[in-house]
């Protein structure tokens, strides 16, 4: 029999699930003009070519612009791309920019500008190992400078990349990619120019006044209270740029941010509890966020963990001793949190149908049986008088307080003691890059193709590798050289049952939406991607 594990529900929650609505919204109470929306995080870079986090990607949608971007039915669009060809071969692609594009400060943007931002990213050094995966492995050249801060991004240049006038850009592959304009939608391609954006230093993102050839302009911003963005007048679709201003506040307490939205202190608050929606006495006011997400927990298996670790049947029982379906249960509805049987989550496309509902259909990974987790332990010599010890890592949120606080009665009850420890979100993924962590929540989002998750965990894409097998390595590089779209995804299959079910080096909890609560007067927000887009809202009385 399944065992329940509660949560307490803290009284403030329970105190503005009984409030009702109030009329008006932030912008008619602070006198200012304008959306006031409340983020879950901290800022912690608005360096496109750097950015690893959600939170930051909710202003760099607005404050930077690409080659394309997806739309709200996730479908990719063009954007400062007019039109392209791709080589028969699929390794080259050509593309025509936009003509009459400027940049704020009305500078034409060029074809120079991407090439430098692409070098720029490609040479920062080993704090973007993770953004610059994509580039590194598939554009010609790239591989070799990677990493390289020596380099100099103005007069370095690499096979992959050809300018041959202003409006032309051309980037070879050293092999096809069936999802390779899709990849163009990250930040890590969006252009940058030399004479703002440093190239070894990320602080110039924070620091109000530099040109922008997105939508809004950065006007001002603490990374720990709020950014402030305005409208880019020299923004080549400023016609249909409705909102004039966006102020995002840093609140990092789920209650808080309902609080204030309660109060009128904010139009929308992208982070509440899932325990509050559903008790939330306003319907018309609760915004569930689409997510293609997984949360789930990162093991140090590589050379920064501990020892224990090492054992791939102790990883095993850490799995094994989860009653996900009683966690979930625990966190909120399904209308916000799904079990997860693998890592790659639910709205991917497979071989066939979903990416995840074909492999659970042939298996689920890691099923509860805390009996087996016993077993295990035991033969790695962990028992009463010996416990394994653990410490679990996570960053400031009352959702990651809950799911912490669970998984330690839940591994408690099999015989580990495990030690809690919140750091501030802020430097959170700072420390899991770095590799300074036992095991640790993770969350990750993409809407792309399922080899955005599993490559996550190769060992080029991570700074310091928690996940340092050449097996699996191979695999997922193996499976990027297959043209047949069955084979791929079955290659995929394969790489995930063999980080997931064979060698535990991640153990998935839940794919999440995002509870949130927007009022009844802000309309006309967009879902590009995953991300919201406020440029078309409008703040009806």
């Amino acid at each position: 029999m399944k065992r329940a594990w509660p949560i307490l529900a803290t009284a403030l929650m329970l105190m503005i699930s009984g409030c009702g609505s109030q009329s008006g919204t932030a912008g008619s109470d602070s006198g200012s003009e304008g959306l006031t929306v409340a983020l879950g995080g901290q800022i912690t870079t608005l360096d496109p070519g750097l950015s690893q986090e959600t939170v930051n990607d909710y202003i760099l949608r607005h404050t930077t612009a690409g080659l394309f971007h997806t739309d709200e039915n996730g479908q990719t669009v063009n954007d400062l791309c007019q039109d392209y060809t791709v080589s028969e071969d699929g390794l080259t692609y050509t593309f025509t920019l936009r003509s009459g594009v400027q940049w704020s400060d009305g500078q034409p943007l060029t074809s120079d500008d991407f090439e430098y931002a692409i070098i720029r990213n490609l040479t920062y050094g080993a704090d973007n190992a993770w953004s610059i995966y994509y580039p590194s492995t598939y554009l010609a050249g790239a591989a070799e400078i990677a990493g390289n801060s020596d380099l100099d991004p103005t007069v370095t240049t690499i096979e992959g990349v050809e300018t041959p006038d202003d409006s032309t850009l051309v980037l070879h592959l050293t092999k096809p990619c069936a999802w390779f304009i899709q990849m163009l939608t990250n930040d890590v391609w969006r252009p940058l120019r030399a004479d703002f954006a440093d190239a070894h230093d990320s602080l110039w993102s924070l620091e109000a006044g530099y040109p922008s050839v997105g939508p809004y302009l950065l006007q001002s911003c603490n990374e720990n209270e709020r950014a402030v963005i305005v409208k880019n007048e020299n923004y080549y679709n400023a016609d249909e740029v409705v909102m004039p201003q966006i102020t995002f506040l840093v609140m990092t307490d789920a209650d808080a941010q309902a609080l204030a939205f309660q109060n009128n202190e904010t139009d929308i608050a992208l982070n509440i509890t899932a325990t509050l929606a559903e008790s939330y006495s306003n319907p018309e006011e609760l915004w569930n966020v689409p997510q293609i997400s997984s949360y789930f927990i990162a093991l140090n298996s590589g050379e920064s963990g501990p020892a224990y670790l090492d054992d791939v049947n102790v990883r095993r029982a850490l799995a094994l001793a989860i009653d996900k379906e009683a966690l979930v249960a625990a966190i909120g509805s399904e209308d916000y949190y799904r079990v997860l049987h693998g890592y790659v989550p639910y709205g991917l496309n497979g071989a066939t149908s979903d990416f995840r509902e074909e492999q659970d259909a042939v298996e689920r990974f890691l099923e509860y049986d805390p009996e087996t987790a016993r077993q295990l332990l035991a033969q790695a010599g962990y028992d009463e008088s010996n416990p394994l010890s653990i410490t679990y890592k996570y960053s400031q949120s009352v959702l990651h307080a809950d799911v912490a606080q669970i998984l330690q009665q839940m591994w408690e009850a099999v015989g580990i003691q495990c030690e809690l420890q919140v750091v501030e979100s802020g430097v959170f993924y700072n420390q899991i890059d770095n590799g300074d962590f036992e095991l640790a929540r993770y969350g990750y989002s993409s809407g792309d193709d399922p080899s955005q998750f599993l490559n996550l965990w190769t060992t080029g894409q991570q700074i310091v590798a928690a996940v340092d097998d050449p097996v699996y390595d191979q695999m997922v590089d193996e499976a990027s050289y297959l043209v047949d779209h069955t084979e791929y995804m079955n290659a995929m299959h394969a790489a995930e049952r063999y980080l997931i079910q064979e060698q535990v080096y991640l153990i998935p909890l839940f794919n999440y939406n995002t509870p949130a609560l927007k009022k009844t007067s802000v309309q006309g927000v967009e879902m590009w991607g995953l991300v919201p887009y406020y440029g078309k809202v409008t703040l009806t009385a």
